[in-house]
């Protein structure tokens, strides 16, 4: 009896390519319209994440008024974000993992760490919110490397599936 064959980009027909690139290049789309808008509201600073959450009405930044984030508000921030992110985070690790050019080492690592940020981010989160503000760093750098590991995910993916088809 022979083991069953692995799945790979290569190996799936022209239109799960094309639905792979197509996937993969909305994902970026998204993933840096949220980047934008974080920027858009905390300037990527520590003031400025502060003052999303914890409220702080004179720290400068683009959104008017920070208010303290209530309990509720939290809550369905949490709610959202990890049910939609793990989507997001789930396709791009079944992405990769149909990638041939990456050892299983990195595949495995590239697929983890996102999940793993997630969990450390909205903890930090909450962390920040509730018990110290200079949480604030720890969701900083979790999201950063979560970023950095998206963006690397996703190159990947495009580069294993290139531009287009060849007939």
């Amino acid at each position: 009896m022979t083991a069953p064959a692995m799945f790979s980009w290569r190996s799936l027909p022209p239109v799960f390519r094309s639905l792979g690139r197509w996937v993969t290049a909305a994902q970026l789309l998204g993933y840096t319209t949220s980047l934008v808008f974080v920027w858009w509201t905390t300037r990527l600073s520590y003031a400025g994440v502060g003052a999303r959450y914890r409220g702080d009405e004179g720290v400068e930044t683009a959104a008017a008024m920070q208010f303290p984030k209530s309990f509720g508000e939290m809550l369905t921030i949490t709610h959202t974000h990890l049910l939609a992110m793990t989507v997001v985070f789930a396709l791009s690790g079944v992405s990769l993992a149909l990638c041939e050019r990456i050892t299983p080492r990195w595949k495995g690592w590239l697929i983890a760490e996102p999940f793993a940020a997630l969990l450390v981010s909205f903890s930090a989160m909450w962390l920040m919110r509730w018990v110290d503000p200079r949480f604030g760093y720890l969701l900083m750098a979790s999201s950063a490397l979560l970023a950095i590991t998206f963006y690397a995910q996703s190159l990947l993916v495009l580069r294993e599936l290139g531009i287009r088809d060849r007939a």
